[in-house]
């Protein structure tokens, strides 16, 4: 896992428009999210996950509050599904924030039955249902989540990273 750069804005805005299909069903052009991927990859909180040297998936620290931190823009491209990718960075990112004592917590489509197991895997739990958003682009219904940190265990899913993820 790495922190976005700007060298990795290309790459970024492929990403988000592939996010920008799978989250609120709109085909954007990857160039017209190259500003929003200059700007996510200027903060420091946007995060790739690196195998063999190639970024596979993307996350967003989006938000940081005296409590939570809010992570999104969790992407994988189509074709890298079902190894594990995303749910290794968003696992990542979770043990960045509670080392800053802070508990993550993100929103979830409920109609994306294989992402909402993942974050369950994980260790979101949910926390409540958000039934309108000014983002809605189709008919979405999500899930506010949060980490359940009382379920605690340490396990090294992914060879050579040893991290806490909450089952």
């Amino acid at each position: 896992m790495r922190q976005a750069t700007i060298e990795d804005v290309q790459l970024v805005a492929q990403f988000l428009a592939g996010f920008s299909k799978d989250a609120f069903g709109v085909s954007v052009d990857p160039v017209s999210q190259i500003s929003s991927a200059k700007e996510a990859s200027g903060t420091g909180n946007l995060y790739l996950w690196i195998v063999k040297n190639i970024p596979v998936s993307i996350a967003n620290i989006a938000h940081r509050s005296p409590r939570h931190a809010r992570i999104n823009a969790v992407y994988t491209p189509p074709t890298l599904r079902k190894k594990g990718f995303a749910s290794a960075l968003v696992a990542e990112l979770c043990s960045i924030l509670k080392n800053e004592q802070l508990i993550p917590m993100l929103y979830a489509d409920l109609k994306n039955p294989a992402s909402n197991q993942v974050y369950k895997n994980i260790g979101f739990t949910e926390a409540g249902k958000i039934t309108d958003s000014p983002y809605r682009r189709r008919d979405l219904q999500k899930t506010y989540c949060q980490f359940n940190q009382k379920r605690a265990r340490k396990t090294s899913l992914w060879p050579g990273s040893l991290f806490s993820i909450y089952l």
